[in-house]
């Protein structure tokens, strides 16, 4: 509890003030008082003794001048002997009670002069509390206040101090405590413009940074970073790990991220390079140790592989584009050339349209192939155009089949059965048509690649209110569980050997082109078993109004 210095002072000084005047009463009575009273009993006991004994020499005289008569004036002086002496002895007990009077008036004289210096005192007494309230409590509680708003962090306010020609010791220490907080302000000042000038300076780099103490907090980041984690740009401490996981109250398993802090502590390391994802985002983070004051720590540059994501997919585009348009050339050049001769033999010795000559049907089985080799390399081109290309809506079905159409090769030549169940033919969705091609190509690609010695390729689509779910499920070697998790990672390939590393750029096309199709996709595999990918594809209100 509480309890003011002022209180302090004016309850112990009272306290001292009425345990002394108690003392003192108690002495008094107890000493001057009793004797007092004493010799006053017994000054009144000794006259009445007197009295009664001058009483009884008076009636005995009478008694023996009765026995033995005397002269009348030997007998009148005696008697006026013995009153003589009975006057000076009541005189006597009147000077004596005149003197015990005196003295009893002398103590109560004592006693107001004591209770007027008991009032003296207390004056005193309240005079020099207000002293000590003015000189010493109040600059106390003006520097208690001062130091209670310094601790909430409030340099800005100072001790006013009396001007007068005399100064004394806390005039001194407010002179002093007024001169330190504004070092202290000026340094804090100065600090934090460093700081701002700091962070403006990490703000303007593209790529990301963030710097982690030992106890993974977050002392620092700059705005990349922010944005990379979909996080307001505020400037306090969080814990590094929930970057990755909001609901994590603990540091990130080896089994879901790599831990550069630990990594880089545990092994001494210089650097650490991983790429994670993180919010849809392949992140490359780069991290390095940092020592200070004795204390272990790392700085991270994370950079978006987004962007780099995309420039290989247009790579991939422009060369596959490229490739169409040669073979495109070529192809229909030669093919053309091949097919005017088989319509020239045909017109030459099959006239007759009508004719079931084994030959003829040969040679128009022929011309047919020839004619759906032609559309492959116009299959190509479709894909390779410009992927920025206007939205709109397309049949899913179509676009389905023309990817399938161009991998029909690979797939009977792997001996893969192919099982189409698609809910409505008529399907149609808003979006980007080549994106969408993409999608489906990687995808059956895969599936493809995960069945080297056969097995089933189903793509069904099931034609919802609000969704269209299309589902490419293969029956093929599997996905790991410990890499499930990083399949849409760039450079991440869980190729087998015997089918040679890929790129691991795949998926990761896959999963930017289903941001952008504003759609979903979803992965369940089991090893040894096979792989199923579901794309979830939101309507659009319009789409919605065919559907009913």
């Amino acid at each position: 509890m509480f309890f003011s210095l002022s209180k302090k002072i004016l309850l112990t000084l009272l306290t001292f003030l009425m345990l002394s005047a108690g003392i003192f009463i108690v002495f008094f009575e107890n000493t001057i008082g009793k004797k007092i009273r004493n010799d006053q009993t017994n000054l009144i006991t000794r006259n009445q003794y007197v009295i009664t004994l001058l009483n009884e020499n008076i009636s005995l005289r009478q008694r023996l001048n009765k026995i033995q008569p005397q002269t009348p004036t030997a007998t009148e002086e005696s008697l006026q002997q013995k009153r003589e002496e009975l006057s000076r002895e009541r005189k006597l007990n009147e000077e004596l009670t005149q003197n015990y009077d005196e003295s009893y008036a002398t103590i109560q004289e004592s006693l107001r002069i004591l209770g007027f210096s008991a009032f003296l005192t207390i004056i005193s007494l309240i005079i020099l509390w207000f002293l000590l309230k003015r000189w010493v409590i109040s600059p106390v509680d003006e520097l208690t206040t001062l130091s209670i708003d310094v601790a909430n962090g409030n340099f800005s306010k100072r001790l006013k101090i009396k001007k007068g020609k005399f100064i004394d010791e806390f005039n001194t220490l407010m002179q002093t405590i007024n001169f330190m907080l504004n070092n202290i302000e000026n340094n804090i000042n100065e600090i934090k413009e460093k700081e701002i000038f700091l962070q403006s300076l990490i703000d303007t780099l593209p790529d990301g940074i963030r710097v982690i103490d030992e106890n993974y907090n977050i002392i620092l980041y700059n705005k990349a970073y922010a944005t990379y984690m979909n996080k307001h740009y505020l400037y306090k401490s969080e814990k590094c790990y929930k970057s990755y996981c909001l609901e994590s109250e603990t540091p990130c398993s080896s089994s879901q991220y790599l831990c550069p802090l630990k990594e880089l502590k545990k092994n001494n390391k210089t650097e650490l390079k991983i790429i994670h994802s993180v919010n849809n985002r392949p992140l490359s983070i780069n991290s390095a140790p940092i020592h200070q004051n004795g204390k272990f720590g790392i700085v991270e540059s994370i950079r978006d592989l987004s962007d780099n994501i995309n420039y290989s997919h247009q790579q991939k585009i422009s060369s596959l584009g490229f490739l169409a348009t040669s073979l495109a050339h070529e192809m229909k050049n030669n093919l053309g050339a091949i097919n005017l001769i088989l319509d020239g033999l045909l017109q030459k010795y099959y006239k007759d349209k009508n004719s079931t000559e084994e030959e003829k049907q040969y040679l128009e089985m022929i011309s047919n192939q020839i004619k759906a080799c032609i559309q492959v390399p116009e299959r190509l081109l479709k894909i390779s155009r410009n992927t920025e290309q206007s939205k709109g809506y397309f049949n899913v079905i179509n676009e389905i089949n023309d990817i399938l159409s161009l991998l029909d090769y690979e797939i009977k030549s792997k001996g893969i059965n192919l099982i189409k169940n698609f809910s409505n033919n008529q399907e149609e969705i808003y979006g980007n048509e080549i994106d969408f091609k993409m999608i489906i190509l990687n995808l059956v690609q895969n599936a493809i690649h995960a069945m080297p010695d056969g097995g089933n390729l189903e793509i069904k689509t099931n034609a919802q209110k609000n969704n269209l779910i299309i589902n490419i499920k293969d029956s093929g070697y599997g996905i790991p569980e410990n890499a499930i998790n990083h399949i849409f990672e760039p450079f991440f390939t869980n190729s087998p050997q015997k089918e040679g590393k890929g790129t691991g750029l795949g998926l990761a096309i896959v999963k930017d082109l289903i941001i952008k199709l504003g759609a979903q996709i979803s992965v369940n595999s089991k090893e040894n078993i096979g792989t199923s990918f579901e794309i979830t594809i939101p309507r659009q209100k319009t789409q919605k109004k065919l559907v009913k």
